[in-house]
């Protein structure tokens, strides 16, 4: 049995830099520029607000003309409410055109509770720290002692 060949030729795969994928009139370019600009709003942003002010909030793509802020706290959206006349007007002269805007409370979750360290100290390691506690004179270091001495050892009072 022969096999035939496909008439056309086999254009060999040339590997491309993302940013030109990126940047194709496919869609995805869209959606590069709108990071890119998105980035510039922010750094402008940024550069306009007061210091203490400026790392605590965070920037969703305008809408309509609206620049809309996330932010953690209560407090930090009154603060930022009060600079939005000079905010709005400091990125005119940088040539962006917001109309109003509009700031979210964005409560983060809270992050799930550690789990308690428990530290395990060897028999040797017991030993070592008892003998070193009833070397010392009476001191709050010797009492520090005699309370990981109990607390590690059998039927000792732990710390929860």
């Amino acid at each position: 049995m022969k096999f035939l060949k496909s008439p056309r030729k086999a254009r060999p795969r040339v590997a491309r830099p993302l940013t030109d994928l990126l940047s194709s009139a496919d869609g995805a370019g869209s959606l590069l520029v709108a990071a890119e600009q998105l980035g510039r709003l922010e750094t402008d942003v940024r550069a306009l607000l007061p210091a203490p002010l400026a790392g605590t909030v965070r920037l969703a793509p305008p809408r309509e003309g609206a620049l809309v802020f996330l932010v953690t706290n209560n407090a930090v959206a009154a603060r930022l409410r009060q600079q939005t006349p000079s905010l709005i007007e400091g990125l005119a002269r940088r040539g962006w055109l917001i109309r109003n805007i509009r700031i979210r409370v964005s409560i983060a979750a809270p992050e799930p509770a550690k789990a308690p360290k428990e530290a395990r100290l060897s028999r040797q390691g017991l030993v070592s720290l008892r003998d070193l506690r009833d070397q010392l004179e009476p001191s709050p270091l010797r009492d520090a002692l005699a309370r990981l001495v109990a607390r590690h050892s059998h039927g000792g009072t732990r710390k929860d």
